[in-house]
């Protein structure tokens, strides 16, 4: 079994322990939403007056990327958040339609009692 890794880094300032810690429960839930076994990196930097924020997400089901940037923290995390969160929401809905659409394939090939559509050739 995969184990999730993280890694958070802030490039030009040190946060304070509440925005460290909203920093963190956002980035839980990231992952929470993210496939099994992802890999989540987020650096947040500032320079000036002006504040940065990438988040990165890979997996085995692919790679999920967003950036934000503003002159708030606050403002910066709920862009990114949102950002990452219609990629994953985007990704999931995907998954599902799949399945269904294999599900419904191999109903329409089998019979009931379990031997195999009449037009195949035995």
């Amino acid at each position: 079994m995969m184990r999730e890794q993280v890694s958070v880094q802030y490039r030009g300032f040190h946060p304070s322990e509440f925005t460290e810690s909203q920093i963190d429960a956002l980035i839980k839930e990231i992952q929470a939403e993210a496939p099994h076994g992802a890999t989540l990196k987020a650096v947040f930097s500032r320079k000036d007056f002006y504040v940065r924020g990438v988040i990165s997400v890979q997996s085995s089901s692919g790679r999920f990327f967003a950036v934000a940037s503003g002159r708030r923290l606050t403002e910066v995390t709920g862009q990114i958040a949102q950002k990452m969160r219609r990629q994953l929401h985007r990704w999931k809905s995907e998954r599902i339609r799949r399945n269904r659409r294999r599900i419904e394939a191999s109903r329409f090939d089998w019979k009931r009692d379990g031997t195999h559509h009449k037009n195949d050739v035995a």
